[in-house]
């Protein structure tokens, strides 16, 4: 092995070796560092993982902090979203509630211990009792807590107006990219075989709105979809060679992915209907809209079967599907 392989195995390997302290270290840590917050439960979150994904994991904190009556203080700081390094960009495109002017100013003034984490398990939250998370408590811990910003809401609104006014609309999101390591892969015949058979059973349908994470899937369905309006977020920040957008800080505008991400999502929020891929991404607009009518073109893998698509798959309308779904 070359010396240049060396180095990188063993900075891998170091890297590796100290994750797994952390991991061991910090569900002890964690608790002893909140015990004198002043009320507040502090978090910075560091994860290299996706947008909703680390809002799926702000969920476990809100829910941890109605249960112990505690006010939440968010953090994320991944760098998939933030402009500068270490900027929160959980403050780009979300309004904390809960948080009253005394507690702004303990932060402000490092009074308050904030617990950074990589994993959700870092934490060493006390087992929820009782039944798990639906839905609907997911929408109502969002909003007691968070407000989406006025810079967003208003581009949603505006774009509703705009394409969705006076229309049934079919929502279509298409997770390509890196989603294969969780879900087993739908080819495209598959995903339009579906949509043609929803839009036979619904005449209704007056036009699609389609979200992808790349170019290629939304002028496939365009050209696939030719009797029928087909509509589209014009996304700065999509992906054109197949290689997920959002893992590459170094490409693009961080803040625009994250900003176009929830965009989509509420869009989706806001349609009749959604076919989906599995993905945290449209796996949200259930949470922002719970009554939204979900069919799911595949399913995550057993051990990758995370809330909130391990609820929402249980109410998946299969009848739309070509073929039957795999459940493994």
């Amino acid at each position: 092995m070359s010396v240049r392989k060396l180095y990188w195995q063993g900075l891998i390997d170091c890297r590796n070796y100290f994750r797994t302290i952390d991991n061991r270290l910090k569900p002890f840590y964690c608790p002893l560092q909140q015990k004198n917050n002043h009320g507040i439960y502090a978090v910075n979150i560091t994860a290299k993982v996706g947008f909703f994904a680390q809002l799926s994991w702000c969920l476990t904190i809100l829910e941890h902090c109605r249960r112990f009556n505690l006010t939440p203080h968010i953090v994320l700081s991944s760098p998939f979203y933030t402009r500068p390094s270490d900027d929160n960009w959980f403050e780009y495109y979300f309004e904390n509630i809960k948080l009253t002017t005394g507690n702004r100013k303990n932060i402000e003034m490092r009074r308050i211990s904030i617990s950074t984490i990589s994993d959700i398990e870092q934490l060493g939250l006390p087992s929820a009792m009782g039944t798990p998370m639906t839905i609907g408590d997911a929408k109502t811990l969002l909003d007691e807590n968070v407000r989406i910003k006025d810079e967003i809401q208003d581009c949603v609104e505006s774009f509703v107006a705009k394409h969705f006014a006076h229309k049934t609309v079919l929502g279509v999101h298409y997770r390509g990219t890196d989603k294969k390591a969780e879900a087993w892969p739908v080819t495209l015949e598959f995903c339009a075989q579906t949509i043609s058979n929803y839009l036979a059973a619904n005449p209704e349908i007056d036009a699609l709105f389609v979200a992808s994470d790349e170019d290629s899937f939304i002028e496939w369905i365009e050209t696939k979809f030719t009797d029928i309006e087909v509509i589209h977020h014009d996304d700065q920040e999509r992906s054109s060679d197949g290689k997920a957008i959002h893992v590459q800080p170094s490409l693009g505008d961080n803040y625009i992915k994250g900003k176009e991400a929830l965009i989509n999502c509420l869009l989706l929020s806001r349609c009749s209907a959604l076919i989906r891929t599995a993905s945290f991404l449209s796996a949200w607009s259930s949470i922002f809209n719970p009554v939204l009518p979900v069919i799911m073109l595949n399913q995550p893998y057993g051990e990758k079967r995370w809330f909130p698509d391990s609820m929402i798959a249980k109410n998946s309308m299969d009848q739309y599907l070509p073929n039957p779904i795999h459940h493994n």
